[in-house]
């Protein structure tokens, strides 16, 4: 249950107005997510109940900030979008909406990690994608370096996210989502600053190793939905190739 009034831990600074914004739009995309896609998420204690954290999650569709939002319950994360999405006019005005940050596919994104750090030292937290863009087949894809600076220069938290289900139902190049498929969340143990500080000592080996366990949660995803519709969901695909 998100308790509105608990806005000061959840984020701090944020407001009590936009904390419930937040928390009316997500009970609209929960009930939306959990009759249509019967939406399901583990791991859910592994959430830090306040202070910085940095949330990061395999990028399968156009849904992913919504099913990772409510996968963190009560936090209220900002997420990183690219910046063409803001030019839709139905995804820029619920990316504004939601306070997301622009993140440009040029690399020049000096004002986006500043905005970033901005909200990890308030103590909030943020969402991001660090394979870049959606992934063509389902599959987790190489690891980009932004959450290694986000992390090194803040010194918050990591906590991984995996997805699965999302692909099928909305794949790229998919004008709309189709209205089948079943979608399942998986939330890893937290990595501590300590722990990432050590993984990022040789940044290419740590990004993998990040990169694995989020895989390995969204191969976890994945058996669950088989387990859970009798082997229809998801369609074998590249990503069953990971395992």
């Amino acid at each position: 249950m998100r308790n509105s009034f608990a806005h000061r831990r959840r984020a701090p600074g944020a407001g009590f107005a936009k904390t419930v914004f937040w928390d009316a739009c997500s009970q609209v995309c929960q009930s939306a997510l959990s009759w249509r896609y019967r939406f399901r998420v583990e791991g859910a204690h592994h959430v830090p109940r306040h202070g910085p954290v940095i949330f990061i999650g395999n990028h399968q569709s156009f849904l992913d900030p919504m099913i990772h939002g409510l996968a963190v319950g009560d936090r209220v994360a900002r997420p990183m979008a690219k910046e063409e999405l803001f030019r839709n006019p139905f995804f820029g005005a619920l990316l504004r909406a939601l306070n997301c940050i622009s993140v440009r596919s040029d690399g020049g994104n000096r004002d986006a990690v500043r905005t970033a750090l901005d909200e990890l030292a308030a103590g909030r937290a943020i969402m991001i994608y660090p394979e870049g863009s959606r992934s063509p087949d389902g599959s987790v894809k190489e690891f980009r370096r932004g959450v290694e600076l986000l992390a090194r220069k803040s010194g918050a938290p990591i906590v991984p996210i995996a997805i699965d289900g999302a692909f099928d139902i909305w794949p790229t190049g998919a004008k709309a989502p189709r209205l089948q498929g079943r979608i399942w969340a998986a939330i890893g143990p937290v990595i501590s600053p300590t722990e990432s500080a050590a993984l990022f000592a040789d940044a290419p080996a740590g990004l993998e190793e990040i990169r694995r366990r989020v895989n390995e949660l969204m191969h976890h995803c994945r058996m669950r939905l088989r387990s859970h519709s009798g082997g229809v969901y998801p369609a074998i695909g590249p990503a069953d190739e990971q395992a």
